[in-house]
């Protein structure tokens, strides 16, 4: 007979609330999650919500998602717009005027809906990968050829920009 020492996970919406406001550096959010989700509430406002009937998956529509922003960081829903308009402006939204931005986006990834996923310009080119975060982490021999590809065009890209 196998024994399991995995424990039960607690998914109660209060557990998660203390573990998300401990701010300890020991804390159980403090490899990212905690971070993720202020960035969330504070600037772009990207939320894997259920609220959309042409999905096929319940429990945690938008309503869910700002209040963990009132609970864990005190921000409201209309700071939360106000500080999704004022990212978009401060960046352009989706009429970026700028040059030399890599986009890299991965198709697995649910966020890559609201990403640049097609260039804008030659200066303003997107990366798109099929992974979920995966051109984040260091390289790996395991990785896959595509993932290998894309971070040596983006090399390419930044040593061409940089020479310029």
């Amino acid at each position: 007979m196998e024994n399991f020492s995995m424990k039960c996970l607690n998914v109660s919406f209060n557990y998660y609330v203390q573990d998300m406001t401990n701010t300890s550096w020991e804390g159980p959010a403090a490899g990212g999650g905690r971070q993720w989700v202020y960035q969330t509430c504070t600037e772009f406002g990207f939320y894997q919500s259920t609220d959309s009937p042409d999905q096929p998956f319940a429990g945690f529509p938008l309503d869910y998602q700002v209040k963990q922003c009132a609970d864990f960081y005190n921000v409201s829903a209309e700071q939360l717009a106000d500080a999704v308009a004022q990212t978009n402006e401060y960046y352009g939204g989706y009429d970026i005027r700028s040059s030399r931005i890599v986009f890299p986006n991965g198709s697995i990834d649910p966020w890559h809906a609201l990403g640049i996923t097609l260039d804008i310009t030659p200066d303003l080119p997107a990366v798109f990968i099929k992974a979920h975060c995966a051109n984040m982490y260091p390289a790996r021999a395991e990785d896959p050829v595509q993932l290998v590809m894309a971070r040596d065009h983006i090399f390419l890209l930044l040593q061409q920009w940089l020479k310029q």
